[in-house]
């Protein structure tokens, strides 16, 4: 029999400290239980705004060296400090901010399993029932969507960044001869794509990543409304073709960042297949009213597009990290992701593998996040909860209108931009509400010019913290 080394003898060591034994285990649950409950008691009273400065943080992490080991009890103690005084908290039933909604209870649970069991999704025959799960929501929402499900496919991305750079992988294979052998080198004409002025910016990223550059990207301009206008388009892509270039996708935006704007998606699939461009529909965001009844209407023209970015940790309670993309034809995937290695197991059929089906590689279990809470709520129960939070922007809206303030963007979604109608400073405006800590909004550009922009992000919202976002805003104004 081998005698074990000495350098072997203290595994149980260090598995207890990895992994705790379960009398410690025991005191961690008890203080993670206490956390959730203080948190899910106590997060519309907190300040929304970041409490501790710059040095108070810097004075926590001075503690931290990683030169010798800390107690557990200490480490969680100073963490959740941290969590509660050293961020903005999205989550909050009055942060009124960017496309970050309060993640359902549910959604916290399916992290907690996923990072317990850490499957591994580069292969069915690895985690053939986690692979099995994201396939029948992708295919649910397809479906939603308008999308054969027999032919539709897609994956779980880490956001709606990485969907849509796979949305213009997919579309480089699908209209430029060529792509996927030999690239971008010796194509004879430069590829051009065309986005709306309004859209995510992630797009010039995406423009480099690809290898395009930035010169490829065209910014076609809005309608009054934000809306791509169609003419501009239609002109841009005439344009190109007689400079000899190769127009080759067509974005548009469901949902827009800025004004919540939805993009003409009929007359922008009819341009598309007059032209032979391949159609991609960014969603993500505004893409979870596919859910509702009510408001699914407003991406009418969506069943048309070769695919779809929609994001779950945007407005469907996920947390962050669950992004989707979602094809008509699950062949635009595997044409140009599709690989053959000596190392990765090989099951009975490859198609079933994520990893040739997308652009990473070895990767989480994303889609839980989503399974598990709409397993239990079901569509009605999301459908439930966008329809209320429009109500509830269409009553931040009226709010407004009434106490002088003017909303400058068109959308029937719950995103209010506004100015005041006699002109106050509107940064002024904004840096006194924020000190504050009460409530918490943004600035931005809309129509040229400045505007507040706030957004209904929260399940947890109530008319109760709409009205103290107006009278927020109301006394900033008035102190001026």
């Amino acid at each position: 029999m081998s005698t074990i080394p000495d350098a072997l003898d203290n595994s149980s060591t260090i598995i207890a400290s990895l992994f705790p034994e379960a009398t410690e285990r025991e005191h961690i649950f008890a203080f993670l239980r206490q956390m959730v409950d203080g948190y899910a008691d106590e997060i519309g009273s907190l300040k929304v705004e970041p409490t501790m400065s710059k040095a108070d943080i810097a004075g926590v992490m001075a503690r931290y060296d990683f030169s010798g080991s800390h107690a557990p009890s200490a480490v969680l103690g100073d963490l959740v400090r941290l969590m509660e005084q050293g961020m903005v908290h999205v989550t909050s039933p009055r942060y009124f901010g960017l496309f970050n909604p309060s993640t359902s209870f549910w959604g916290t649970v399916a992290d907690f399993i996923t990072a317990l069991y850490n499957p591994q999704l580069a292969v069915w025959s690895h985690a053939p029932a986690c692979v099995d799960i994201e396939t029948k929501l992708i295919r649910y929402l397809a479906t939603l969507a308008g999308y054969d499900p027999a032919v539709a496919g897609g994956s779980f991305t880490t956001g709606g960044a990485e969907a849509n750079c796979t949305a213009m992988i997919c579309a480089l294979n699908q209209r430029v001869p060529g792509f996927a052998r030999d690239g971008l080198v010796g194509q004879a004409a430069r590829p051009v794509f065309y986005i709306s002025a309004e859209s995510h910016l992630a797009w010039v990223k995406i423009a480099l990543q690809s290898g395009l550059g930035h010169e490829s990207v065209r910014l076609v301009g809005v309608d009054a409304q934000g809306r791509m206008d169609v003419r501009q388009l239609r002109k841009a892509i005439a344009d190109d073709r007689d400079n000899g270039l190769l127009p080759f996708m067509l974005v548009a935006t469901a949902g827009t960042t800025n004004a919540g704007s939805i993009d003409p998606l009929q007359e922008l699939a009819a341009v598309s297949q007059e032209q032979g461009l391949y159609f991609h529909v960014d969603a993500a965001w505004a893409g979870a009213i596919l859910l509702s009844d009510r408001h699914s209407h407003l991406l009418a023209g969506i069943q048309f597009a070769d695919s779809i970015t929609l994001d779950a940790h945007k407005w469907l309670t996920a947390p962050m990290g669950t992004g989707m993309f979602i094809c008509a034809n699950r062949r635009v995937l595997s044409e140009p992701f599709a690989v053959t290695t000596n190392y990765m197991p090989v099951g009975d059929d490859l198609n079933l593998d994520p990893y040739v089906n997308s652009m990473q590689w070895s990767r989480r279990f994303n889609g839980l996040k989503l399974f598990i809470p709409l397993a239990i709520l079901g569509r009605g129960g999301f459908a439930e909860m966008i329809d209320y939070q429009v109500e509830l922007g269409n009553y931040l809206k009226q709010s407004l209108a009434r106490d002088g303030w003017e909303v400058v963007n068109a959308t029937e979604l719950p995103v209010i931009c506004i100015r005041d109608t006699a002109g106050a400073d509107l940064d002024a405006i904004m840096a006194k509400v924020l000190a504050a800590g009460e409530v918490w909004f943004s600035i931005t550009t809309c129509g040229k010019q400045k505007a507040l922009r706030t957004c209904i992000t929260s399940y947890r919202s109530t008319p109760q913290d709409v009205d103290q976002l107006v009278f927020q805003l109301n006394a900033a104004r008035a102190s001026l």
